[in-house]
């Protein structure tokens, strides 16, 4: 069962609005291209990982808690990829979708990749990371009496990453390997029937705060307005007899409040005022803005001029 579905980052969310409302001409618009197209990658690698575990036999029950999230005593921040919890153990998976030659040095706890053109690059060590989850995880365990083992891996969630003999022994392999470490692991992990499942897995529900991730946003150079996603060159709509309505495609668009709103959100923050609806939707008129504000699913506070709305997730 999946407790914890994947989704899209709001960091993903973010860079494709800024995309959408930056001009192509822009001098960052290529960099924040290549950032999306990273982010884009990641999600598609871990989502191939998901897809792998649909021919695997599982014991039952068991529950999925993807993008897992959330902040430690000392205010140091955990994501994990995949958390998958079952009788026998609780599995931890770090996700990479690595490409090139990779190497390992233990000694240094050094991570490299060497692409095809020759250059070496340092990368962050995946298993350093991983510890740190697995350290964290056992301390809850012991501080709420649970046994059960606690046991982790790196996923490389495409062909095209090699592994190098640095790597022997070391808690990593590729996708297509998880049916058969994961047989390993339940053959190695009796069942723990005096713990309940349902109440850990809840537990870590409750313990999951999505994290907010920073993108610097160049707000003042987006262009600004309702736009058309039929057209997606910056094309505003204009609002007419209460409808949005492209002047370039004819597109009569019911979905572009609501979708406006959902940019504002990402960019801009939960709270919204007249004046800051106006400037980012382009409206001139504040008795409009007012009108179109009571049609959102906003959450209100103050009266007339003072008034603020909060958007709701």
């Amino acid at each position: 069962m999946i407790l914890l579905a994947r989704q899209p980052s709001d960091s993903q969310k973010i860079l494709e609005v800024m995309l959408r409302r930056l001009p192509q001409t822009h001098n960052d618009y290529a960099y924040y291209s290549e950032r999306l197209s990273r982010v884009q990658a990641g999600l598609a690698g871990e989502q191939r990982v998901d897809a792998e575990w649909l021919e695997i036999d599982l014991p039952s029950p068991h529950y999925f808690l993807h993008d897992f999230q959330t902040t430690n005593g000392f205010g140091s921040t955990h994501q994990m990829d995949t958390i998958f919890l079952c009788p026998h153990f609780l599995l931890i998976l770090e996700i990479k979708n690595i490409t090139g030659n990779l190497s390992y040095d233990a000694s240094f706890a050094q991570f490299t990749r060497t692409t095809m053109d020759g250059t070496v690059e340092g990368m962050a060590n995946p298993f350093v990371q991983l510890e740190r989850h697995v350290v964290w995880m056992k301390k809850l365990f012991q501080r709420e009496r649970i046994d059960l083992p606690v046991v982790h891996a790196v996923v490389l969630a495409t062909k095209n990453g090699i592994l190098t003999k640095g790597f022997q022994g070391q808690p990593i392999f590729h996708v297509t390997g998880l049916r058969f470490y994961f047989q390993k692991w339940i053959e190695r992990h009796h069942p723990r029937e005096s713990v309940d499942l349902l109440r850990l897995a809840n537990l870590l529900l409750s313990l999951h705060t999505k994290l907010k991730k920073e993108v610097e946003i160049p707000l003042q150079e987006m262009v600004k307005g309702v736009l058309c996603p039929q057209c997606g060159t910056g094309q505003r709509l204009k609002y007419h007899y209460k409808k949005w309505i492209c002047p370039r495609c004819g597109l009569v668009d019911r979905e572009a409040l609501m979708r406006t709103l959902e940019d504002y959100r990402l960019l801009v923050g939960q709270q919204v005022t007249n004046r800051s609806f106006r400037e980012f939707f382009g409206i001139d008129s504040p008795d409009l803005a007012y009108k179109l504000l009571q049609q959102l699913p906003l959450q209100a506070e103050g009266v007339k001029k003072h008034r603020k709305y909060w958007i709701m997730e």
